[in-house]
């Protein structure tokens, strides 16, 4: 494959990709709904004219059969006026018409079931369009909780971004901080009152027995 062949996939592949991100696929599904929707009117329209067609070979089927009685009703004139020749006329034009009859009979019975075949058609798509518009109602409300989902997913994302701060490492810094400034308290220069003071609360409790019995053992030892 040549580099520009690749190049031009790679491109393709992008952009299609690019448009799929940007799909909003409400508009996707109704958009097919109203194409299907047009061909479900066009499909009735049809339906209709083809369903007046039939109908003007039922009134060719009327009429044939009204004229096949009227020759059945010269044909018994003409039987009782004894003209055989009349009556052999009649009876002839009225076996062919009688032929006619059956052919139109045959294309009624065949467009009829035309017609029942492209009803059936046109119910299912109804029924078709009106499945594609209750799934657009539900994916249309499952799209509307997904993205409230992820707009508040991505504000709570948002509050634990620290921006790459480490609070651990920041308290961290913070105690050294002041572990720095008690050292430089405890290295400060102190007044003679202060040291006193510091002596004096350093200084342990000594319980009053063990005060009494360090008293008698100095005096032995000055005696």
């Amino acid at each position: 494959m040549s580099f520009f062949k690749r190049l031009k996939n790679v491109v393709s592949a992008k952009a299609n990709k690019a448009l799929e991100k940007h799909e909003d696929p409400i508009e996707l599904l109704d958009l097919s709904i109203t194409k299907k929707e047009q061909l479900f009117q066009e499909a009735k329209k049809q339906c209709a004219n083809f369903m007046a067609s039939v109908d003007s070979i039922r009134k060719e089927k009327k009429d044939l059969q009204d004229k096949i009685n009227k020759y059945e009703e010269a044909t018994k004139s003409a039987i009782q006026k004894e003209d055989t020749e009349k009556a052999q006329s009649f009876v002839k034009q009225k076996l062919d018409l009688q032929e006619k009859l059956v052919q139109t009979d045959n294309r009624i019975k065949e467009q009829d079931e035309k017609i029942q075949l492209i009803k059936n058609k046109i119910q299912d798509l109804e029924i078709e369009i009106s499945k594609m518009k209750s799934k657009k109602q539900e994916l249309a409300t499952r799209l509307d909780v997904a993205e409230i989902s992820n707009e508040i997913n991505e504000t709570l994302a948002g509050l634990n971004d620290d921006n790459g701060i480490n609070l651990d490492e920041l308290e961290k810094k913070v105690s050294q901080k002041e572990s720095y400034g008690k050292a430089l308290e405890d290295l400060k220069p102190k007044d003679e009152d202060a040291m006193l003071d510091e002596y004096i609360k350093s200084s342990p409790a000594v319980d009053s027995k063990v005060n009494d019995e360090l008293e008698r053992i100095k005096q032995e030892m000055n005696k």
